[in-house]
């Protein structure tokens, strides 16, 4: 057997030499073990001639083709290939151990694929010409692409994905719903379950709709129920936040705070406010030049400790990780960039978004009506678009939540009442009928 000896080049590349020769030695005494190898992929190998056999063996297992020396020959001509082949056959005299000797190819290949990153990023920083911004955000996509990459799971038989599903209907059955994180509309709990972990929820309006309190109100519906809660607000600062969540709670117009014609009562009602706002776990982030990076950053930092969701305050205003690419594909990396973090902790992301000026001509939005579109709509497991309207005798309601898209539910609409003096929305109720109005409990 082939003791394991980490080698390196001059430049202190880290590679194997001696676990690729098995590999592949092993792999032209029993080919068969290529089926078992769908994680081993031939860039993993630091040889140009190992890869290039790995390659060519893949490819004629794929094909159903027979795999053994003759093969290899035919394939790869010329004095040097026929004395490399044999060396390989020499040095691996039976197929065994070969699956530690796979694993180590694929451990150093990633610790290849990191020195590169940061190699990168030493060479741009040194150069002093880019943003520290820009480096770093090209840094971290790029481990955050090799971190989403680096779980190479195999294909699940239907059996074992059957089981599964139904541990995870069971576990919904005793626990009484679904999993989904409430978002304080009963009506909308009720019907779609509120927010999924792993899911990318999209809150789309026109500017001055009230999202923003919408997302707050979700938030802080959840911080005061002891769920933490991580809010990146690329718009207002964290005491804008604060005020307009403490005037919702207490029932003081935010109108009179800011011009500052507050009663006695206004003040004590605010102060109370105020005091469980002190016990709820909201954390505000209120930089304006956030990153998909760094948002991915710290709600890493915040999942070990419990956090149940995520806002980010709005799409259109996160710093992209390279200005000189084109609107769209900037929005789609920022998107893309939102749904994998969302699925790789697990956690609902709740993701506010403007609405293009097309909508403006029109009552109710549509997924075109997204601002960057494509991307948005083609990510987002669920979009939400908010509108609201001058109540009438036929729709005495205000506003309308409109579930645009659902990947794993029902689509439709909300009635909903805003009520601008404490910046706050609920499920509209029909007031009961003159006639029957006695009757009601």
């Amino acid at each position: 057997m082939i003791a394991p000896t980490h080698t390196t080049t001059p430049q202190n590349v880290p590679h194997d030499a001696e676990a690729e020769t098995w590999v592949i030695g092993s792999a032209i005494l029993q080919p068969s073990i290529l089926d078992d190898l769908g994680w081993l992929h031939t860039d993993d190998f630091f040889a140009d001639d190992l890869r290039q056999l790995y390659g060519a063996m893949v490819e004629a297992r794929r094909r159903g083709e027979p795999i053994d020396v003759a093969l290899l020959r035919k394939q790869f001509t010329g004095d040097d290939w026929a004395a490399r082949i044999a060396e390989i056959c020499h040095a691996v005299p039976v197929a065994a151990h070969w699956r530690r000797y796979a694993e180590l190819v694929v451990r150093l290949a990633k610790l290849r694929r990191l020195a590169a990153i940061c190699e990168s990023g030493a060479a741009d920083a040194i150069k002093g010409e880019a943003e520290p911004d820009e480096v770093l955000e090209r840094v971290e996509t790029d481990l955050a692409a090799m971190r989403a990459t680096g779980e190479r799971g195999e294909p699940v038989t239907i059996f074992d994905a059957a089981m599964a599903a139904n541990e995870r209907i069971d576990a919904i059955i005793q626990r009484g719903h679904g999993g989904g994180l409430p978002t304080g509309l009963p009506k909308f709990d009720l019907d779609q379950g509120g927010l999924f972990p792993g899911e990318l929820t999209v809150l789309a309006a026109r500017p001055g709709c009230g999202k923003t309190s919408l997302a707050l109100q979700i938030a802080a519906h959840n911080a005061n129920r002891g769920r933490m809660v991580y809010f990146a607000s690329l718009e207002m600062s964290a005491v804008e936040l604060a005020t307009r969540w403490a005037c919702g709670e207490s029932g003081v117009s935010n109108r009179l705070v800011r011009i500052g014609k507050l009663t006695q009562d206004d003040t004590a009602r605010l102060a109370e406010a105020f005091d469980r706002q002190a016990r709820a776990s909201l954390e505000i982030h209120d930089r304006s030049c956030l990153t998909v990076a760094t948002i991915r950053r710290e709600i890493r930092k915040r999942v070990k400790r419990g956090l149940a969701l995520a806002v980010v305050d709005y799409l259109q205003l996160v710093t992209p990780a390279d200005r000189r690419l084109p609107r769209e594909q900037q929005v789609a990396g920022m998107v893309r960039g939102l749904k994998e973090t969302a699925l790789e902790y697990q956690i609902p992301i709740l993701c506010l978004c403007q609405l293009n000026r097309m909508a403006d001509g029109d009552d109710i939005p549509r997924l075109s009506h997204l601002r960057e579109s494509g991307a948005i709509e083609q990510d987002a497991d669920v979009v939400l678009f908010l509108s609201r309207h001058e109540p009438t005798d036929a729709e005495p309601h205000n506003a309308i939540l409109t579930i645009a898209k659902n990947r794993n539910g029902e689509v439709g609409s909300l009635r909903m009442t805003w009520d601008p003096s404490r910046t706050r929305f609920s499920c509209w109720q029909p007031e009961p009928h003159a006639e029957f109005a006695r009757f009601a409990g």
